[in-house]
């Protein structure tokens, strides 16, 4: 194999590996973003266990006022049914008594009702927090995770960045441009090899010209269909 072509696969070499960790920094953001998101339905859930447990409790305040109002206004109207002196007005005021009372035993009722419901949704409530307190945790740790995988990331990029500059110095520079060109335009290979008369990039038949040319060894050899540089591999 010629030199220059060893050369380049060196460097091919590193390419690659660069490529590989740039994609994976690219796709960083968005693992973090979906570490988040993960917390984003938990919060939620407490969020509205928290609006309904306060619902709830606004509800029975307010039941407990109007419990509160009709006994204030029961014995008022008993005062008065003690204070009259007319039969008819005392049986009025009587019954008054008795539809306030059966208010109060019915609103009762209701904040029975709701007091239930109240255990249910302070039990749901501290449900949700607690699994917003795991996920938080869980979370945590991918976003440390993550945070490491970049760093390691930029320490192995800046490693093959090193090396890869070391080799291109010993590339003569027309040659490297050409590489790198066809490298950027082909985004995984700008050398690959040739078996039986198909190219290792593009995966077309070359002519014959181009196999005779890479059987002899002797000058740079390019794939008629796709440009890269190619080299005879007969395993």
């Amino acid at each position: 194999m010629l030199p220059e072509l060893e050369k380049m696969l060196i460097i091919q070499d590193k390419d690659q590996h660069l490529r590989k960790l740039r994609l994976e920094v690219k796709k960083l953001p968005a693992e973090e973003e979906r570490a988040k998101a993960k917390l984003a339905g938990d919060t939620e859930a407490l969020r509205v266990a928290k609006e309904a447990t306060l619902l709830n409790e606004v509800a029975m305040k307010n039941l407990q006022l109007q419990i509160q109002t009709r006994r204030d206004t029961i014995v008022k109207l008993k005062i008065q049914q003690f204070e009259t002196r007319k039969n008819e007005e005392y049986q009025a005021l009587g019954h008054e008594v008795e539809r306030y009372t059966a208010e109060v035993a019915r609103l009762e009722d209701d904040e029975l009702v709701l007091m239930e419901k109240g255990e249910g949704l302070r039990a749901t409530q501290e449900a949700a927090a607690a699994a917003l307190k795991a996920t938080e945790a869980l979370v945590e740790d991918e976003l440390a995770r993550l945070v490491e995988r970049r760093t390691n990331i930029a320490a192995q990029t800046a490693e093959f960045e090193g090396l890869r500059d070391g080799l291109a110095a010993k590339l003569v520079p027309e040659l490297l441009e050409q590489y790198d060109r066809i490298f950027k335009n082909r985004g995984d290979a700008a050398v690959v090899p040739l078996r039986h008369g198909v190219c290792g990039g593009c995966h077309m038949k070359v002519t014959a010209g181009c196999v005779a040319t890479a059987k002899v060894g002797k000058i740079l050899n390019n794939c008629p269909n796709c440009g890269r540089y190619v080299y005879l591999d007969e395993s």
